[in-house]
């Protein structure tokens, strides 16, 4: 059942102006949804098409916007629509896995990211918000990534457990305040 033009220009608009807002309120947390974003698109949306229905890149390309855009898809997909969508899932894992790291190399990513819809978005009406949020991710070059995803992940579930740990700790143990020491030598 083919979805209408309009409901799918409409819900991914929503979406990309929701991830758009998230990028300038939340740009650390942002950069972990748009690489994980990434990721899934290449893996289970190019995956699925890759394994299932590789023709679609044909048709996709079929109806570009633009005529040279349309002449340079099918010149891209024609000849081989599965080779076109494994480069497809290789380039958009890339780019995740880019956003994902730390320094310079999210940039890297991000500016991958932000020519990739730039460059699809005139390939139909229902891409075109991605504009929107090619513009949000300007915005996240603007930001400093010294960590990458797995190290914040790996502390953040770390600092949990250590202040679950601490909490029970403090129960029991002596507090200081005002600068005022504390002895905690145990007497016997």
């Amino acid at each position: 059942m083919e979805v209408p033009m309009l409901t799918r220009v409409v819900v991914w608009s929503i979406f990309v102006l929701t991830v758009a807002v998230f990028c300038l309120l939340r740009p650390q947390a942002a950069r972990l949804f748009v690489g994980g974003f990434f990721g899934v698109m290449g893996l289970v949306v190019h995956g699925l098409l890759v394994i299932t229905n590789p023709e679609g890149y044909v048709r996709f390309a079929e109806h570009a916007l633009l005529p040279f855009y349309r002449q340079i898809g099918l010149f891209l997909t024609e000849p081989n629509p599965r080779a076109f969508g494994i480069v497809m899932l290789i380039l958009e894992v890339t780019l995740a896995v880019l956003i994902l790291s730390r320094g310079h190399w999210v940039k890297v990513g991000i500016l991958g990211a932000i020519l990739f819809l730039i460059g699809i978005s005139p390939l139909g009406f229902d891409v075109m918000p991605n504009l929107l949020l090619a513009a949000a991710l300007v915005y996240l070059l603007t930001q400093d990534f010294p960590r990458d995803a797995f190290t914040m992940l790996r502390d953040r579930r770390g600092r949990t457990a250590t202040a679950v740990g601490n909490r029970e700790a403090s129960s029991t143990a002596p507090v200081a305040r005002n600068n005022e020491t504390v002895d905690v030598t145990p007497r016997t």
